[in-house]
């Protein structure tokens, strides 16, 4: 006998049938078998009277011998009925084969047989030895619950045969497997179904795992069909949202044309990822005001510039020269530009254009950014007094540059006064022999200073892919050394490294 409760062991009890007296049996049970309400010992026969309380779980037996009713010998047999029988009693062939089952396939959760069972023709049913089992009731297993036995006739026993013996030739088959799942979902007593219902609606999961059960073949397909566009559309609708743009987004309000003392981030020209395109030329305004004498730099970045006369750069209608060609340190190199005092309007506006001579006709990509105009005051000296001041910085800048593999900011203090002393002896309308090798140094020290620069932006990002915290806050600590105001573009690069990277500084 299989009862549906957790409390029930597999194997839980056995009653016996000798000489008209009927004993039970505890085989060891998890939660024991109480008689009268009192546990029985294991192993160990304990007669059955009249009357007497057996409680396995929390399924409770009444034990009451039945007296065998006279039987007529000289009227015929009544024909079995073909429609199911709803007697609990189990034969005693049908216990043992059932149990023999349950004992053979012992996967953890236990099944009975299936609803069809043989017995053979002229079978009685009588009561002679059962066994209480416990049987899992996961809806996920439902196919392999079976309803309550049931006695058939010889017909029915054919006819059963046949049905199994065409099932077996496709075990595998899906159209087995749904007939199998509603032969057994049908097979359930009312009460089971309603038990089954209750404890599966605790969970989402259960009602989920219930109402996929109750699907026919063609049901599931549907609605597998149906799941699958639904993760569709909602893995779609999610990438559009999270992907990120090709090239940065153009910013809302209008475009950028005055220029100040902070850079302007945007992009200008043409090309892919440019903020603002502009594929012939840029205008910028600015003013030029200061209470005493001064010079004016114009600062940038610049990239896509394929020829050294590609780009060209004037100041109030007067051409001052052509953007430099990219070269090894494009994204990290600033470049800078004097603009003449005598070209400068003071406190008026002023113009710059930075315009492509190859567009139109052409469809040259090229890009500007980062624009800044930079006013630097100038002492108000003599003439004789400003050359000795930039011959003192010219010898300082010199001292750092032969010092330079000493001190990790000394190429940086070298190139600081190097520019000193230009900015120095643009003052003056003459320009004496020092201007020349002025620049020179000025060039070279700058170069070095945008290799260093490159050289640490790469540790920089290998440190990163290799996800090494300590490493990249190192590096930047290192940029900041060698770097040490913002004088010079890799110090605000290194601030924005860090910002975006949540590096401590």
């Amino acid at each position: 006998m299989v009862l549906h409760d957790h409390g029930v062991s597999r194997r839980h009890a056995r009653l016996l049938g000798r000489g008209g007296r009927y004993y039970v049996v505890d085989l060891s049970s998890a939660n024991g078998t109480l008689l009268n309400g009192r546990a029985l010992e294991p192993s160990k026969n304990q007669e059955l009277r009249a009357g007497d309380r057996l409680a396995m779980g929390s399924v409770e037996f009444l034990f009451a011998p039945l007296a065998p009713a006279p039987v007529d010998v000289t009227q015929p047999m009544p024909a079995f009925d073909a429609r199911p029988r709803t007697s609990t009693r189990i034969s005693r062939l049908q216990t043992e084969l059932e149990m023999q089952a349950i004992e053979a396939e012992d996967t953890g959760r236990h099944r009975t047989l299936s609803d069809v069972s043989l017995m053979p023709p002229g079978a009685t049913a009588t009561l002679s030895e059962m066994e209480a089992v416990s049987e899992s009731t996961e809806v996920s297993e439902m196919t392999e619950v079976s309803p309550p036995p049931r006695t058939l006739t010889a017909t029915d026993s054919e006819a059963d045969t046949s049905t199994i013996t065409a099932a077996a030739a496709r075990p595998g088959s899906p159209a087995a497997r749904a007939g199998a799942s509603r032969k057994a979902w049908a097979g359930l007593s009312a009460a089971e179904r309603a038990r089954l219902r209750r404890e599966k609606g605790l969970t989402l999961g259960g009602q989920l795992r219930y109402g996929w059960a109750q699907l026919s073949p063609r049901g599931k397909s549907i609605a597998g069909v149906l799941t699958g566009l639904v993760i569709v559309a909602a893995a779609g609708t999610l990438l559009s949202v999270f992907r990120p743009a090709k090239g940065p987004v153009k910013p809302t309000g209008p475009e950028p044309a005055a220029l100040g003392l902070a850079p302007l981030e945007h992009s200008f020209g043409q090309g892919e990822g440019v903020t603002w395109q502009r594929p012939d030329l840029k205008a910028f305004g600015f003013e030029f005001a200061s209470p005493t004498r001064a010079v004016a730099l114009l600062h940038y970045q610049a990239r896509d510039i394929s020829h050294a006369e590609e780009v060209s750069i004037s100041l109030n209608g007067v051409e001052l020269g052509w953007v430099p060609a990219d070269n090894a340190m494009t994204d990290e190199r600033e470049l800078t530009h004097l603009l003449p005092l005598g070209l400068l309007r003071r406190s008026e506006p002023n113009q710059i254009v930075f315009d492509n001579v190859l567009n139109p006709p052409g469809q040259e990509p090229w890009r500007v950014w980062n624009v800044y105009v930079e006013v630097v005051p100038v002492p108000e000296l003599p003439a004789e007094q400003l050359l000795a001041k930039a011959r003192e910085e010219a010898t300082a800048a010199r001292q750092f540059y032969k010092q330079k593999n000493v001190g990790s900011e000394n190429l940086f203090k070298s190139w600081k006064h190097y520019r000193s002393a230009w900015i120095t002896l643009e003052a003056l309308d003459l320009k004496p022999e020092l201007y020349d090798e002025v620049q020179y140094q000025l060039a070279q020290t700058a170069g070095e200073l945008d290799q260093e620069c490159r050289k640490l932006m790469l540790d920089f990002q290998r440190s990163l892919q290799f996800r090494d915290g300590d490493k990249a806050k190192a590096t930047v600590e290192e940029v900041m050394r060698r770097f040490p105001t913002t004088e010079h573009r890799c110090h605000n690069l290194a601030i924005e490294k860090a910002t975006r990277y949540e590096l401590p500084i």
